[in-house]
């Protein structure tokens, strides 16, 4: 049985589609997640990432320097954060479910919304959705980042 496409997969079959000289494409391993190393080929840049393919800051190794060993950064890579666990558990359910947005730490972005209806709201840290502030496809969106304070 063929499984589900990864999103690390995706990610790097979307990229290897770009036809254009300097775009990053992701490398997944066998099991088609987020190898810990990930390189520019273009730019002979390293860096570490988490399990979701983000980038863990101060592990960039500029072209000619020692790469960083990604394994051994255990302290560096933390564990996931809840934002990170709902979008994981979302991309492996039901297509058009909603799928959190996460920032690069993880945290819950202040405007979520959900692709398959394009209907947006503002959340607090905790991702809970803050009343009043859902806004329908097609409408002005309300700004979020006044609304989370």
């Amino acid at each position: 049985m063929i499984r589900p496409k990864t999103p690390c997969e995706i990610a790097r079959d979307t990229a290897m589609k770009i036809v254009m000289p300097g775009v990053y494409v992701p490398t997944c391993d066998n099991d088609g997640q987020y190898t810990h190393e990930q390189c520019s080929g273009s730019t002979g840049y390293c860096w570490c990432v988490n399990s979701s393919g983000q980038k863990i800051p101060g592990t960039d190794s500029p072209p000619g320097t020692p790469i960083i060993n990604c394994t051994t950064q255990n302290a560096m890579i933390r564990p996931k954060t809840p934002c990170e666990d709902a979008r994981d558990a979302a991309l492996n359910g039901s297509i058009g479910a909603y799928v959190p947005t996460c920032d690069g730490n993880g945290q819950y972005t202040p405007e979520q919304c959900w692709g398959s209806t394009g209907y947006c709201w503002c959340v607090n840290s905790s991702g809970q959705k803050i009343p009043g502030t859902e806004t329908p496809p097609g409408t002005d969106r309300i700004n979020c980042t006044t609304q989370s304070k």
